[in-house]
């Protein structure tokens, strides 16, 4: 059995805008929890630079992301919050260890 994948996301949102995109994110979180294949889903915010947030995602294997990047609650978050998103870095990862 393949290892688990690993998603290291980097989203940076437009000034004045962080406690908003939080709350959006924070209910992505509650949400994506319960997806078949999702193992973790946590949310960190930086302590020198509240405008960024950084996503932690381990997900059972590559067709459990994608069927997340493809869900309802997926797509209404990059519709609603994506206008005041300023960069999302996504670093997909495999545990080799």
């Amino acid at each position: 059995m393949p290892a688990p994948l690993t998603l290291v996301a980097t989203i940076s949102v437009q000034d004045g805008q962080a406690d908003t995109v939080e709350a959006g994110l924070r209910l992505l979180v509650a949400v994506s929890r319960t997806e078949a294949g999702c193992l973790q889903y946590d949310l960190h915010r930086h302590r020198d630079n509240p405008r960024v947030f950084v996503m932690l995602e381990q997900w059972q294997d590559a067709a459990a992301l994608a069927a997340h990047q493809r869900s309802a609650h997926y797509l209404a978050f990059t519709s609603h919050y994506g206008q005041w998103l300023q960069n999302v870095d996504l670093q997909l990862m495999q545990r080799i260890a």
